[in-house]
């Protein structure tokens, strides 16, 4: 319902209502004054240039197609003479006879040319220089030894000079007789630059013609060259508009002749296409036809059309032009509508003018008449509006009108009242504001405070750290350990990763809390991603014995763009946290699928190039009850019984929901206590289509690379840093050269002439980012691959490490997957592996067979196998699982779950699926 006119008028000045009535009458009068005005006129316009460009075609129509066709007409014609006459087509001087009259007759004739079978050529050409014409007989036979002989007559074909050009001519090869000789009837060639005929550049057509004797031999071709300049001085004599332009174009879109005296091609660009023409109106029309019909080949009638240059419209006409003989062009008119629009918008703008000078007079008397009231009530208005901006002292002063004097006396009262309460409230705001000043300096020492202990302890974490998971790493490649060995290994650098883990997570929470979490959206292989979230998680769910099944609903994205550091770290928690609150025989569900039905999902539909993916979790562990769900996402908040809070700080899921909030979107929970529970997330991300896939081969299993020796130079302070990498890379062949600090490191990488650096940032003498620095203003190593690796995770370290010149950065305690990877990024590398130990094909995505779906093999089939793993011979637990796999079809998926269990050297897991089925046969 609309408001009331008092309200939809609030707020307005008196002089509005004063003056606006006025000038809103007059304004409409002029405004549809001066829109019929145009409209009629550029009505007529229309009219008159759609009759223009009927007229203009078909005078260009008439004038080509007449002029193509006498130039067929005059080879019919001088055919008939050669056969009339029976003149021999080998003598000179019969030829030039017929063909002379009609050189003479017809200026858009640049030459006639008689080609034999012989190869022999005769032509009289005519050749323009500077408006100067001339004349040529010249010929190629047995009396020239086949060389071109160029003879100069005058008018009365006296010879005034006589010139062998050193060439030899085959009639044979030129195009005008091949293409006769191929149609077998009256052709047109295909356009070409006629330079070599004429002293200015032009271009050219032959209507060439076979010639048959009596008894229907072929003996020769008769060719007449049409100078194509007629065509495009014809066009530039037409009586057009100002500014409209005509031109001819073949359906390929090159230019046959122009208006605008434009040469239609060019020395060294060659033939000229319409749409870069300099003339901007044909290279627009050109570019319009383009756009519009999509090829000129689809133009087949004739078409008017209109477009747009800066504003101002274009009317274009657009006609075939064919011949049965091979022409097949277009005729363009393109003619401005402002040529035909002056003297109309003229009279217009004189009629505007006087409408606007009776508004103008019409504006100025009611404008006197609301100055003299609304001006008592302007003083109250200027005054009413300091106070508001703190400018109390203020009276006004208004004689002559009663209801105003009464007014102005208020507004004085109410003026010193204002003065009286302001002053009270300026002393409580100064008490305040110091009181809250002293609470943010406090505020911003504390943060300052958490900031630095967060760094520091991060630092001296990572540190120990670094040596702790990078032998862990380094001793698990070793192949003299015993399973029990590995274990306690895998162990050593669980707890060390767990550890970096919690690190990690009071960082992100710090950045949260500050708001410096940043996502860093890349291309990723969207199912390798999957693949090794469900290959960690299937582990952890394998040691509880849970099941675990991985579901893709539907058809899903080969790769994305989106922060894949990020994106893992939520689906990990969220997995991890179904895997830790569910009991041992129940079934943790990973579900992945794109969303169809946009209308029942919470986020915005998605862009056409966008998908919404949505990951859900689903447990049959201890579930929640709804006083449980509303707290899980506070950090270090923990629910649930006492013993599971052991595992864990409570930040993982309240940094999950801040990251998956950047991403913008949230998790959703439901949860029954006692049942179970589910999370799910749905996200809008990119598809990526210029992602490049990389195999993520199992770094314990590379041996060596292909290729010559690889010298590594490490600079850290720390030895036992510098011993982690030396170890883990040395026994891969890499030549690996130390130093201590970067005045240090600069000296070696003179001497040692490394092919990549690997340096610490936080070292004494000199810092990483100093060494690096003055490593690049080295020429020999401005293009050194230099990797970062510190312990000092920030993004302005990060940041600093790439402006000093680091290639990359790679984060204590260093991960030997990310540190290979570098490496055969920046090196090229090619690995080698163990033997055996190949890269194992990326497991499919495919929920795993749950186990009451086996179907296992007789005991004493199994005995070979279970001795394999307990001695830990992986090779010959492959043999034997695929042996056992072709015993029967029904064994797949027991021996299908062994090779699986293999490919990962998962091999307690595998002796704790066998060992029952044999025990039981001894007892």
């Amino acid at each position: 319902m609309n408001a009331p006119i008092h309200q939809q008028t609030q707020g307005l000045p008196l002089r509005f209502f004063l003056v606006v009535p006025f000038i809103v009458q007059i304004s409409l009068a002029v405004g549809l004054t001066g829109w019929l005005s145009i409209r009629n006129g550029q009505q007529a316009v229309n009219d008159v240039a759609s009759q223009l460009r009927d007229e203009v075609t078909s005078r260009i129509d008439s004038e080509v197609r007449y002029s193509l066709e006498t130039a067929m007409t005059i080879n019919q014609l001088t055919v008939d003479s050669m056969r009339r006459e029976a003149l021999s087509l080998q003598d000179v001087q019969e030829v030039e006879g017929v063909y002379w009259d009609h050189l003479i007759a017809f200026d858009f004739i640049s030459g006639l040319g008689l080609g034999l079978p012989s190869g022999d050529m005769i032509g009289i050409f005519r050749r323009v220089k500077e408006g100067q014409e001339s004349y040529f007989i010249e010929y190629a036979n047995d009396s020239t030894g086949g060389y071109w002989l160029s003879q100069q007559v005058n008018l009365q074909k006296q010879v005034l000079n006589s010139t062998n050009t050193g060439n030899r001519i085959d009639a044979r090869e030129r195009p005008w007789y091949r293409a006769a000789v191929a149609a077998g009837q009256p052709v047109w060639t295909e356009i070409y630059p006629s330079i070599s005929r004429s002293a200015d550049k032009s271009l050219a057509i032959n209507a060439s013609r076979p010639i048959y004797d009596a008894n229907n031999n072929f003996v020769g071709v008769a060719s007449v060259i049409f100078n194509l300049a007629h065509i495009s001085q014809f066009l530039d004599r037409l009586e057009l508009s100002p500014s409209g332009e005509t031109f001819i174009l073949e359906r390929t879109g090159e230019l046959v002749g122009s208006s605008d005296g434009t040469d239609p091609f060019t020395l060294e660009a060659g033939r000229l296409m319409a749409v870069d023409s300099p003339n901007l109106l044909i290279q627009a029309s050109a570019t319009h036809l383009q756009q519009y019909f999509g090829d000129l080949q689809q133009i087949q009638q004739p078409q008017q059309l209109e477009f747009w240059i800066e504003g101002q419209r274009q009317f274009l006409q657009v006609t075939p032009l064919s011949l049965a003989e091979g022409i097949n062009w277009l005729i363009v008119v393109a003619v401005p509508e402002a040529d035909f629009m002056a003297q109309i918008n003229a009279n217009t703008r004189n009629t505007i003018i006087l409408c606007l000078l009776a508004l103008a007079i019409a504006s100025i008397v009611s404008l006197i008449t609301s100055r003299w009231i609304s001006h008592p009530i302007s003083r109250l208005s200027q005054a009413t509006g300091a106070i508001a901006q703190g400018q109390l002292n203020q009276t006004v002063e208004t004689q002559g009108i009663q209801e105003l004097e009464v007014l102005a006396r208020s507004f004085n009262q109410m003026a010193k009242q204002l003065q009286d309460v302001f002053s009270e409230l300026e002393a409580r705001v100064e008490r305040r504001t110091a009181e809250l000043k002293e609470a943010k300096d406090a505020a911003d020492t504390a943060n300052q405070a958490k900031s630095e202990f967060l760094a520091n302890m991060s630092h001296e974490l990572r540190t120990p750290l670094n040596g702790i998971l990078g032998y862990a790493q380094i001793l698990l490649r070793e192949p003299g350990f015993d399973a029990k060995q590995k274990d306690g290994l895998s162990i050593i650098q669980q707890c060390g990763a767990h550890l970096l883990t919690l690190i990690n997570d009071i960082l992100d929470l710090a950045k949260i809390e500050a708001r410096k979490l940043e996502l860093f959206p890349h291309d990723f292989n969207f199912q390798a991603f999957l693949n090794g979230i469900v290959n960690i998680c299937r582990i952890k769910a394998e040691q509880k014995e849970i099941v675990f099944d991985y579901q893709v609903l539907n058809k899903l994205p080969a790769a994305i763009q989106a922060d894949e550091k990020r994106l893992r770290q939520v689906l990990i928690n969220l997995l991890s946290n179904a895997i830790k609150f569910t009991d041992t025989g129940g079934r943790v569900t990973f579900k992945v699928g794109a969303v169809v039905d946009s209308s029942k999902t919470t986020v915005v539909e998605s862009p056409p190039s966008w998908v919404c993916l949505r990951f859900q979790v689903e447990d049959t562990g201890v579930g929640m009850s709804p006083d449980w769900i509303e707290k899980i996402f506070t950090p270090f908040e923990q629910v649930g019984e006492k013993h599971r809070m052991v595992e864990g700080t409570g930040l993982g899921l309240a940094i999950s929901q801040q990251i998956v909030e950047m991403m913008g979107s949230a998790i959703q929970v439901e949860s029954v206590l006692g049942e179970g529970s589910q999370f799910w997330v749905e996200i809008n991300v990119p598809q990526s289509t210029d992602w490049v896939e990389s195999q993520a081969h199992a770094t314990q299993n590379i041996s060596g690379y292909e290729g010559k020796t690889q010298r590594l130079l490490v600079v850290d302070d720390r030895w036992e840093n510098r011993s982690v990498l030396v170890n883990l890379l040395e026994p891969l062949g890499f030549e690996m050269v130390e130093a201590s600090q970067g005045q240090e490191g600069i000296e070696r990488a003179i001497a040692s002439r490394p092919d990549l650096v690997i340096t610490d940032l936080a070292m004494p003498v000199m810092n990483g980012f100093e060494m690096v620095r003055q490593l690049r203003s080295l020429p020999q190593f401005q293009d050194l691959p230099i990797i970062a690796s510190s312990a000092s995770v920030f993004n302005c370290d990060r940041q600093q490490s790439q402006e000093a010149g680091c290639t990359d950065f790679l984060p204590k305690p260093i991960q030997s997957e990310e540190l290979l990877a570098q490496l055969r990024q920046y090196l090229n590398l090619s690995w080698t592996y163990q033997p055996g130990s190949e890269p194992a094909i990326a497991p499919q995505a495919v929920p795993t067979p749950p186990q009451n779906t086996w179907i296992v093999p007789p005991a004493k089939e199994l005995l070979a196998l279970y001795t394999a793993i307990r001695i830990g011979d992986i090779r010959a637990v492959e043999q034997e699982a695929r042996r056992i796999q072709q015993l029967h079809p029904d064994y797949g998926n027991f021996s299908g779950k062994i090779l699986q269990l293999a490919q990962e050297m998962n091999e307690q897991a595998i002796l704790k699926l066998v060992k029952p089925y044999v025990e039981a046969e001894k007892s």
